[in-house]
């Protein structure tokens, strides 16, 4: 993802704070190995998110259809 581990979960534990709770909640690791898991709350977000996302992108879709005969497009 281009960013450090512990950037990485800079991220989760602000996102973590920021919900009514936790959306990642991580494992130790030991003999086994640690990780990290979305909760049922993280899993509805995403969800969400997903929804949010493609219906933006079918919203906005006919006006980026008039909009790119407007840009210099390189085709070699």
């Amino acid at each position: 993802m281009g960013m450090s581990y512990r950037r990485a979960w800079t991220l989760v534990d602000a996102m973590n704070r920021d919900f009514v709770s936790p959306l990642v909640e991580s494992s130790t690791g030991g003999r086994g190995g640690g990780g990290a898991a979305l909760t049922p709350l993280g899993e509805e977000a995403v969800s969400r998110y997903r929804s949010i996302e493609t219906r933006a992108a079918e919203a906005v879709a006919p006006d980026l259809a008039d909009f790119a005969p407007l840009l210099a497009v390189d085709d070699s």
